[in-house]
């Protein structure tokens, strides 16, 4: 199976396979947003063991409305994935992310944009059909590893008092001073707090708490001002 096109990107390719068994076709067309050939293949040859239909397409080529699935290929879910991913969940079918790892809150940040589905690159020939499967079915599915960034865990009360003061802009030194607390204690906490957010900077942290799509949850900005102590 080869896939045509120039310099990695490509330009509504359809890609033709023969099935080892032709009834277990779905008649599905899944189309592939990626820039990576070797990628774009492996995927190609996943889908069409699936049944599928496969067309690849460059990452910023527009979205189309002829694919019962998208799949949408990323090295990490940075700032330009997931605005190109929220582009795509929003005028597309259902999309499915292949991304080549699932910590800092990319998993987060992939669902949260529109990600129906979320697949590690090594792990594409064993899991893509069954996640876009899921997709078709109107469920997400992530993997394992990332599950905790999709199921909310509990701040602390302390942790919550920290992340407060770090949307007011205060340094951990400040912090420190202001809540009686040793400094490496600060840090221990908002370790502790960027984990269960999965976030990993306070730039990120602050993000996340301010967006009211997002944050209202997590209790932060509620916090009684007499549970804070005033600054000496």
């Amino acid at each position: 199976m080869q896939v045509q096109g120039a310099a990695g990107r490509f330009s509504g390719v359809a890609i033709e396979s023969t099935l080892r068994d032709e009834s277990v076709a779905s008649g599905l067309t899944v189309r592939i947003y990626a820039n990576e050939r070797f990628v774009a293949e492996r995927l190609a040859a996943a889908l069409a063991e699936g049944g599928h239909t496969v067309v690849v397409d460059g990452i910023e080529a527009p979205p189309a409305v002829d694919s019962a699935v998208v799949v949408f290929v990323a090295t990490r879910m940075d700032r330009s994935s997931t605005a190109r991913l929220r582009t795509l969940a929003a005028e597309s079918a259902p999309v499915v992310v292949v991304c080549e790892r699932a910590g800092s809150g990319d998993v987060r940040k992939a669902v949260e944009a529109g990600a129906a589905g979320y697949v590690l690159t090594e792990d594409l020939e064993e899991a893509l059909n069954a996640v876009v499967a899921a997709a078709l079915a109107g469920q997400v599915c992530v993997p394992r590893e990332g599950r905790g960034q999709i199921t909310p865990q509990i701040l602390t009360t302390r942790e919550k008092q920290i992340l407060q003061q770090v949307v007011l802009g205060l340094t951990n030194a400040q912090i420190a001073a202001r809540l009686f607390l040793a400094e490496s204690t600060v840090k221990s906490h908002l370790s502790s707090a960027f984990g269960k957010l999965g976030v990993s900077s306070r730039n990120e942290a602050v993000a996340l708490i301010l967006d009211p799509s997002r944050g209202h949850g997590l209790g932060i900005l509620t916090i009684p001002a007499e549970r804070i102590p005033s600054p000496a």
